[in-house]
């Protein structure tokens, strides 16, 4: 691609087994004649490198506003200005609605890049401006941790059942909360583990009380961040599994959980089309009502009931 011809907005899509980030990093170099390893090495040359941060996760418009102004001051080697968004789904609507602003009149010689795993949660305005990139990963480079394979356990029996029922999904959903329980649980311990390992390191000093108590409030948003996270990816793995009972409904060639393609079989035949896709838009309605101040345990109550019931 000729360094004239090209877009000034590009939509990297994919699982995250496709390493969005990595071919984010190549496709800087090719632009600019770079060799970072990482988006990291380009952050620390003063590139914005924009991802989801604090307790909630989510991108805000402040931090669009500063991206904004960093892209109007840093150019890089080829003239070129660069501004990264990594999960780029986890902009606020506010957020989004800035950054429409810059997609509409971005400044001479700028080269966005959004990285998402879920392009559908981006406003249709933003997906009209973008040139898609989708990815696949390799065969086999999907590894699953030993919660998710708790859960993918959980799912496999599912589907050998004949019937439907609320007692049934209500089932499917106590589990789900004890591999979440698990994953919270792992969380706080690596996380009390690191922070018995300072008061020990920090104890004995002078103004020790007052560091401590700022690192513990620290350490509980960190925990609360991180488990957002992953639960996040554990309902990834709900909406690739519904999705790949779709795919075998519509004769799809290429399916997210390769190796379960037998159980998510049994289940497509025991669904139609429009059922089928209409437990997958049910288990997104959850995934966005999980992103809000609605109960957790409210929330998956109803939202198993209605996929799985």
């Amino acid at each position: 691609m000729r360094l004239n011809r090209l877009a000034h907005a590009y939509l990297i899509s994919g699982p995250q087994e496709a390493d969005r980030e990595g071919f984010a990093t190549q496709v800087l170099n090719l632009i600019a004649g770079g060799r970072c390893k990482t988006l990291d090495d380009w952050a620390h040359q003063g590139y914005p490198i924009i991802s989801p941060e604090s307790k909630s996760r989510r991108i805000t418009i402040e931090t669009m506003r500063e991206m904004e102004r960093m892209i109007h001051l840093k150019a890089g080697p080829s003239g070129h200005k660069f501004g990264v968004i990594v999960d780029a789904e986890r902009m606020t609507q506010q957020a989004q609605n800035a950054f429409l602003k810059t997609l509409e009149e971005p400044p001479p010689g700028t080269v966005l890049l959004l990285l998402t795993g879920k392009p559908q949660e981006l406003l249709p305005t933003i997906l009209s401006r973008v040139i898609e990139m989708p990815l696949l990963p390799e065969a086999g480079a999907r590894k699953f941790s030993e919660h998710e394979l708790k859960l993918l356990a959980l799912l496999e029996r599912h589907s050998k059942l004949t019937s439907s029922s609320m007692a049934i999904a209500l089932g499917l959903k106590a589990g789900f909360e004890e591999v979440l329980d698990g994953v919270r649980g792992d969380i706080e311990e690596d996380a009390g583990d690191d922070f018995e390992r300072e008061k020990e390191l920090y104890g004995k000093t002078t103004d020790s009380s007052a560091y401590l108590k700022n690192r513990e409030e620290h350490m509980k948003a960190l925990i609360e961040a991180t488990y957002l996270q992953q639960r996040d990816a554990m309902l990834d793995l709900l909406l690739a599994w519904m999705g790949d009972i779709v795919r075998h409904k519509v004769g799809a060639e290429y399916f997210d959980l390769q190796a379960y393609t037998h159980a998510t079989q049994r289940s497509a035949e025991r669904w139609t089309i429009d059922e089928a896709s209409r437990r997958l838009r049910t288990l997104r309605k959850l995934e966005q009502h999980l992103h809000t101040n609605v109960s957790e345990n409210l929330a998956l109550e109803v939202g198993f009931i209605e996929a799985f019931g």
